[in-house]
């Protein structure tokens, strides 16, 4: 078989093997939509019961969704509660709950960075009194408190920062840290390891994790 071919049936094959892991939770209600794609550069597919879809601008994000982007593409979603999410070339991002109740005063949201990155504004949900927003990475789970946040891969590292007022916490089994300082960030190198003591990131690394996933208002 020749290799332009063998990458993505590989990274296909791959996406086909967690869909009914992480998205069993969900299966009950994986028609709803939770979400609208509002800017798409390059290519991305959702899949559903591993069943891919073609985004495209005004796509709908279902509970249950692996959204994939390939090289060279980004893809920027927003919410039900209008929180919004960009996300880098590469990645693999899960919608695994979503939903905020009519009233507004009830809702969960748990959503999982496979790979790549993500900058992420949060909505409605995370602004409850019980934040009951979270994002799980494969080295640590990351609260959120009402903010604007970066996490994902960065010079070879998983790292997270916080991006404007509001607090993230970043937790595993070893460790958990809270950054509540804009510009503040933190990396974990592995889900055995601590999440180090935040400190500032440097203008160029902020920069270069911006340049990573853009976001359009």
């Amino acid at each position: 078989m020749t290799n332009f071919l063998v990458k993505p049936l590989l990274r296909l094959s791959f996406l086909l093997l967690i869909v009914p892991v992480i998205g069993g939770a969900a299966q009950s209600t994986d028609d709803e939509v939770v979400g609208k794609v509002t800017e798409l550069s390059g290519s991305a597919v959702a899949m559903q019961d591993a069943m891919p879809r073609a985004l495209k601008n005004g796509a709908d994000i279902r509970i249950g969704d692996v959204l994939s982007t390939a090289r060279d593409s980004r893809l920027q979603i927003k919410m039900v509660d209008e929180a919004e999410f960009s996300l880098s070339e590469r990645s693999v991002f899960v919608v695994q709950e979503y939903f905020l109740n009519q009233d507004g005063k009830d809702g969960n949201a748990v959503i999982r960075l496979m790979s790549g990155a993500v900058r992420a504004v949060s909505g409605k949900i995370a602004q409850l009194d019980s934040h009951p927003f979270q994002m799980r990475t494969e080295v640590a789970t990351i609260g959120v408190r009402g903010t604007e946040f970066w996490g994902g891969l960065l010079d070879g590292v998983h790292q997270f920062a916080l991006l404007s007022k509001g607090a993230i916490i970043v937790e595993n089994k070893a460790g958990r840290v809270e950054i509540t300082t804009p510009g503040d960030g933190t990396s974990v190198i592995g889900e055995a390891s601590a999440p180090v003591a935040p400190s500032t990131w440097a203008p160029d690394k902020l920069n270069r994790a911006s340049a990573m996933t853009p976001m359009k208002r």
